[in-house]
């Protein structure tokens, strides 16, 4: 759903010719698009992706968000479809209705797209199954109504001003690997200065990696800001998908596994909790599977779509 899936097949194909590595070398997943949750959807979506990669499997297949918006629930929407916003009867990944805002199909819930992915598993299609974006109530309710496959791991925004300590706690009980995106705050956010309800800085009143906290710990570990939480995610147990396009930084990111955050200075950490979530893609509250709508400011009512989705928060 990100719109490189036919760009990285190609780098994948390069690799595996080279010899550079194998497939079963790689852990590579992917995500159910929000327009594709009605049942007989699920399978198109995945098929596409797996074409697009080049390859015969992933290993894990996530929904990406639990709400079917923006859908229209009428057919699949695949990146040959339009990865853009457009009038519904464009067939795009971002159907909008006549008003402009998003479609939304109401009448699809999350628990079928489950089952549904479910069956991709016993297909061979994905070697596991998850979540996205779902709040730890969502969660309770996939895992208890699983059939055959239980949910092996969600992906969720996830850094020391957002740190989810309930939902971690509740995946290591159901054996659920945590995985964090934007684990470090992603200050190159595109709606940062406008176009979100949650633009502007956050609620520390430091980005992240700028953070005195953190900063502090390191200089005296020697360490960029970046590898100060890196460590910190990995000594909670959460697996992390830092983004950047600097090799360096790229290098920088793998390289914490030399030092440790002692209890004390793990501890440091629990003050920066403030709740600051960036990730909202407020647009789609329509839905009633929206899974932050606690987080929405009163009276809130959801705007029309933004016309580029990089300014979504999605």
């Amino acid at each position: 759903d990100y719109n490189n899936e036919a760009e990285i097949g190609e780098a994948l194909k390069q690799v595996f010719s080279e010899g550079i590595v194998k497939r079963e070398d790689l852990f590579i997943q992917a995500k159910l698009w929000n327009a594709n949750h009605r049942k007989d959807h699920v399978k198109e979506d995945l098929k596409a992706t797996l074409e697009d990669l080049q390859l015969d499997y992933v290993d894990a297949y996530m929904i990406h968000w639990p709400q079917a918006c923006p859908a229209t629930g009428k057919a699949a929407a695949v990146r040959k479809h339009g990865a853009n916003p457009d009038h519904f009867s464009k067939g795009t990944m971002f159907p909008l209705d006549d008003e402009g805002y998003y479609c939304t199909d109401n009448e699809t819930k999350f628990m079928e797209t489950w089952h549904a992915m479910e069956d991709l598993v016993d297909e061979g299609l994905c070697r596991s199954i998850g979540v996205s974006n779902f709040t730890q109530t969502q969660l309770a309710e996939v895992q208890a109504g699983t059939r055959k496959h239980p949910a092996s791991i969600i992906q969720n925004e996830c850094h020391p001003y957002l740190q989810n300590k309930d939902l971690l706690d509740f995946c290591k009980i159901h054996n659920i690997q945590f995985q964090a995106f934007s684990p470090l705050g992603s200050r190159d956010r595109p709606w940062a200065k406008s176009g979100s309800i949650t633009s502007g800085s956050p609620l520390s009143g430091h980005e992240l990696l700028e953070d005195p906290t953190i900063l502090e710990l390191g200089k005296k570990h020697n360490k960029s800001a970046a590898q100060i939480v890196l460590r910190w995610h990995t000594q909670r147990g959460v697996s992390v998908i830092p983004k950047s396009v600097t090799p360096a930084r790229i290098e920088q990111n793998i390289n914490v596994f030399d030092f440790t955050l002692s209890a004390e200075e793990m501890a440091t950490f629990d003050k920066l909790n403030v709740g600051w979530r960036h990730c909202m893609w407020a647009e789609t509250a329509r839905h009633p599977d929206y899974p932050y709508k606690e987080q929405l400011p009163s009276g809130y009512k959801p705007g029309k779509a933004p016309t580029n989705t990089t300014q979504s928060g999605q």
